[in-house]
């Protein structure tokens, strides 16, 4: 009979209207994904994170635009550093107590418009004397788009830096916004 016919897998008929349907929700669901789309600073060559907690600048980043029409969904930060290097030969170093890189527009105050973006637990980069390791990566789960919203350059440090030891060295370091967008 015109409009029905057999999808593989089920036993009945299925009406083409059924069909469209389907396809109509799925292409529905298909755009409402978010697209992510990623900013990153410039790369610094050394960040040494003190024993005696300081704040520790991070590189700046400079979003120049956002496509016509896409509706910020999420913005996640994302730290990124080639090598983590004990300095001190004293022992092994790694942060020291539960800590996080901060963000800001870069027309706002440290203290009152900048928000976490990445926390860091105690003992994070455990890193034995005199020695370097890997780098690491990490990505925020804190959804940033309050303060990171759109175009404009953005702010990043450590706040209250402290490390077991002077100094845990970061080598290439570089911070990242990754921005979720969806349709409008």
């Amino acid at each position: 009979m015109p409009g029905e016919f057999y999808v593989e897998g089920k036993q009945e008929k299925t009406d083409l209207s059924q069909l469209i349907t389907g396809l109509t929700d799925l292409e529905i669901k298909v755009e409402s994904l978010a697209t992510p789309i990623d900013f990153w600073s410039a790369a610094v060559d050394v960040i040494d994170l003190p024993a005696a907690p300081a704040d520790v600048a991070l590189p700046d980043i400079v979003v120049s635009e956002l496509p016509g029409g896409a509706v910020v969904v999420r913005v996640a930060a994302i730290l990124k550093m080639r090598v983590i290097e004990n300095t001190n030969a004293g022992g092994s170093n790694a942060i020291n107590g539960a800590q996080a890189v901060r963000i800001k527009r870069s027309t706002g105050i440290w203290g009152a418009h900048d928000i976490a973006a990445i926390s860091l637990p105690n003992n994070l980069w455990t890193v034995a004397a005199s020695t370097r390791e890997m780098g690491d990566v990490l990505i925020g789960n804190i959804d940033l788009k309050a303060v990171a919203n759109g175009p404009g350059s953005y702010n990043f440090r450590f706040e209250d830096a402290r490390v077991d030891l002077d100094y845990l060295r970061l080598n290439d370091v570089m911070v990242g916004l990754r921005f979720y967008l969806g349709a409008a």
